[in-house]
């Protein structure tokens, strides 16, 4: 590997933004490729790899921000002259290519010898001995849509090494591929940049990453995160913030690399107790979260029939239940009451609110700290009815004090309170 403090970068990008309307998909990028280097782009899903994939090939223009290639902005070099330089696979390859396989291989060459001429024996030559590398040359005249998925993984993979351009850009390579192809793919890649090649490989399994690439990018959100050396990136509070899950970061006793594991929490009581106010099935989202992060929840009060009521029964949680189409009454509220003074945290969900269930405004307004959930959040409408006014007027002055918030961002909050209440 080359040394990075006196080379040049092969390929760049520089304060990379890219939007598509009101989403701003990547936001800020930067990062740097350098001669006979295998980085590995990470994230969780959504988090702007495949779109940063994309802009470094040139398939996307930035919105802001530079591509540099080989020193050039990546606009000055036309499609064949990208291709000479940068072969990419998606992670979405043609499930349908209607061509022998073989032939899919031989596209690889195209670039070098152009769209205007047929690939001759040298060409069909090559795309045998790099079908021949991934362990496919038996599957040769087969048809490629017939292929498994990870045979056709593969398959793309030799094209690539047809192509021979020196920078490789794959997106979720592996993601087709056994435990053993995995590696083995992997190690390949590895192998080419020992060659000089220079590789970004986008992997959701941060084992494998951790293994086989000298340098991680984390993103999250369009923005990196992190960059650097497998253990400065896999960092636990990094990836509990970044994927939204408990891990346990240590080594692999055989190889000393980085390993991280998710670490399971439902069932398991945690030291926070959440009560839940919900209705209409606007519980149901945020009661599997609370039960799979493993908190002490309650709910109510919902009433008979409710998909709330349906799952608080089937997981066990204690609630108060009401008959179907019934007004909440004082021994109802008397009764969420004590659920909600002996809750840490009291969740209010979106539902339409009417004489029926005015009483939920009253668990709220007791409630010692209140977590306001938007409309988007379960699905469900906050509408008012009968004395609708009357209604609404109340719960904006909860809101106003205690703000509104989108599941996702709700989710986060709990997650910081759990860890608090772990830790203290």
């Amino acid at each position: 590997m080359s040394d990075r403090s006196s080379a040049t970068p092969v390929l760049s990008a520089s304060a990379l933004r890219y939007r598509i309307g009101d989403a701003l998909l990547l936001d800020g990028v930067d990062v740097e490729l350098y001669p006979g280097e295998l980085v590995g782009l990470i994230g969780p899903n959504g988090a702007g790899k495949s779109t940063l994939l994309r802009n470094l090939i040139g398939y996307l223009r930035p919105t802001e921000g530079t591509v540099t290639l080989e020193g050039r902005p990546i606009q000055t070099y036309s499609a064949r002259e990208r291709a000479k330089r940068i072969s990419y696979l998606s992670q979405y390859g043609p499930d349908q290519f209607p061509f022998p396989v073989i032939d899919v291989v031989e596209m690889g060459s195209y670039p070098v010898v152009g769209m205007g001429r047929a690939p001759g024996v040298r060409e069909r030559e090559a795309a045998m001995r790099a079908l021949s590398y991934v362990g496919l040359e038996r599957l040769a005249d087969r048809s490629f849509p017939s292929l498994s998925g990870g045979e056709r993984q593969l398959a793309l993979f030799a094209r690539i090494l047809v192509q021979e351009s020196p920078i490789i850009l794959l997106d979720e390579p592996t993601a087709s591929l056994d435990i053993g192809h995995e590696a083995t793919l992997l190690q390949m890649v590895r192998d080419l940049c020992e060659e000089g090649y220079s590789a970004i490989v986008a992997l959701h399994n941060l084992n494998i990453a951790a293994e086989y690439c000298r340098r991680l990018v984390l993103m999250d959100g369009g923005r990196v995160r992190a960059a650097g050396p497998p253990d400065h990136v896999l960092v636990g509070e990094l990836i509990e913030t970044s994927y939204h899950t408990s891990v346990h970061v240590g080594r692999n006793d055989s190889t000393g690399s980085i390993t991280v594991s998710p670490v399971p929490t439902g069932g398991a009581a945690r030291d926070l107790r959440v009560h839940v106010i919900g209705g209409a099935g606007g519980g149901v989202n945020i009661s599997r979260f609370l039960h799979r992060t493993g908190c002490t929840l309650s709910g109510g009060v919902a009433h008979e029939l409710d998909s709330d009521a349906r799952l608080w029964k089937a997981l066990a949680v204690p609630y108060v239940q009401v008959p179907a189409f019934s007004e909440i009454g004082a021994p109802d509220i008397e009764r969420a009451a004590a659920l909600v003074d002996a809750a840490d945290l009291t969740v209010l969900c979106a539902f339409p609110f009417g004489t029926g269930n005015a009483a939920n405004l009253d668990l709220a307004e007791r409630a010692g700290r209140l977590l306001i959930l938007d409309e988007e959040s379960g699905g469900c409408p906050r509408d008012f009815f009968g004395d609708g006014e009357a209604l609404r007027a109340r719960f904006d002055r909860l809101a106003a004090r205690h703000g509104v918030h989108p599941y996702r961002d709700a989710c986060r909050l709990i997650e910081e309170m759990l860890k608090r209440s772990t830790t203290a």
